[in-house]
């Protein structure tokens, strides 16, 4: 195995913090990580949702996003530093972005492009795959 290929389908906050947290910690330590975002698993990123802070989730999103003691950085920061950090590519899903008629500019800038689910694959090849 050569690093985790991590499917996101999920708009739930709490899911979304957690591919982070593994992702950075993987990518600090030199393990390649390829997420790809697809299905619901956009929502969170779009620029939108990010801005106004309407994430989807249950308890622990709710805590997250009203801590005042606890300094959880967003999902957002977490990526954006991992990517500083260590081996992590971020690809969103074609066929979804057709589906839902978006476009990279809708979304934060993590995004390293975009894949079809045959280029996922290829990249996934030699990674354990996660769905999340």
């Amino acid at each position: 195995m050569q690093g985790f290929a991590i499917v996101l389908a999920s708009e739930e906050l709490e899911r979304v913090q957690a591919v982070s947290i593994i992702s950075s910690v993987a990518a600090a330590s030199e393990i390649p990580v390829e997420i790809f975002v697809t299905m619901n698993g956009f929502r969170p990123f779009e620029k939108e949702v990010v801005e106004n802070m309407d994430f989807e989730g249950g308890r622990a999103a709710e805590a997250m996003m009203e801590a005042e003691e606890v300094d959880v950085p967003l999902f957002k920061e977490q990526l954006e530093q991992a990517k500083s950090l260590g081996p992590l590519s971020i690809h969103a899903c074609e066929m979804t972005m057709d589906l839902m008629g978006k476009e990279l500019d809708d979304f934060v800038d993590l995004f390293d492009g975009t894949l079809g689910v045959s280029g996922f694959i290829s990249a996934a090849e030699d990674k354990q795959v996660v769905f999340v």
